[in-house]
């Protein structure tokens, strides 16, 4: 396994409060974590240190690049962040502006710019809000602008803090399924979240409680452990919980993850 990201005995805290004491974690490269726990667990913290927001104690590595002051521009330029408000995120008039941002800073040609943002434009299905002032938007036409804005830069890896809270049922499951077509090309993406129905498009999950990793796996094993979601404060995927009350009952041998298959075993 080639880790992407590796933390090594992380240390940090503020106002008294330790968040991490000695803390370890490796992302392995190319997957599709979610780092899921309840409010307070650490996970947005764990975010910020990763970025370089915060300074912690400790050995973190980014694409095999040490954290410091030195390197934290270069291991930013690798990164695509969207987090939890997008508004804060927001400095350009125009949606299409706002995209070509982080592009412009980078120097790319006008004509590489244009290109770029009409294609992450069609990808997310935005072109019909290119033209319109960000904060005028919809909070989920607002998450969508911030992930086009992270996508647009061809990251490495995509960190997403809460990211797709506001964006309807549907159109998030549309903009799941557009994530998981990227991370089988590459993209090695990490999804921090608390709602538990993303789960079912990330290969890996880490289950994180008071700064501490309560477990981590591959999604379907971490989904067959019920206690540790209950234990933790958390609720399974809507599919799972169903899966293991149908299971009781003996009409399926095992958890399901998608709702079409477990329809189909039900009928069988």
């Amino acid at each position: 396994m080639e880790s992407i990201i590796s933390i090594k005995n992380l240390d940090f805290g503020y106002d008294a409060k330790q968040i991490f004491n000695k803390f370890n974690l490796e992302i392995e490269k190319g997957s599709f974590t979610s780092i899921i726990g309840s409010n307070g667990s650490g996970k947005s913290t764990l975010m910020k240190i990763i970025v370089g927001l915060y300074k912690a104690e400790g050995e973190i590595k980014v694409d095999n690049i040490a954290m410091s002051q030195d390197t934290y521009k270069e291991i930013r330029s690798k990164i695509g962040i969207v987090f939890e408000n997008p508004d804060n995120q927001f400095v350009s008039e125009t949606v299409m502006d706002e995209i070509a941002f982080s592009l412009e800073n980078m120097n790319y040609e006008k004509k590489e710019i244009r290109q770029r943002v009409k294609e992450i434009g069609a990808l997310l299905n935005i072109e019909n809000i290119m033209e319109k002032e960000p904060h005028s938007l919809s909070g989920g036409q607002k998450e969508l602008v911030s992930l086009a804005s992270a996508l647009v830069i061809k990251p490495k890896i995509l960190i997403l803090d809460e990211a797709l809270d506001m964006i309807d049922n549907n159109r998030r499951d549309d903009v799941l399924r557009i994530l998981t077509n990227l991370n089988k090309e590459g993209l090695t993406i990490i999804n921090i979240t608390h709602n538990s129905e993303e789960l079912l498009y990330g290969s890996n999950i880490i289950v994180l409680n008071d700064g501490e990793i309560k477990d981590q796996g591959p999604t379907k094993e971490l989904l067959r452990k019920e206690k540790l979601f209950k234990n933790n404060g958390l609720e399974l995927p809507f599919v799972v919980d169903l899966s293991y009350k149908l299971k009781y009952y003996g009409l399926v041998d095992d958890i399901v993850l998608d709702i079409d298959e477990l329809v189909d075993k039900i009928w069988k």
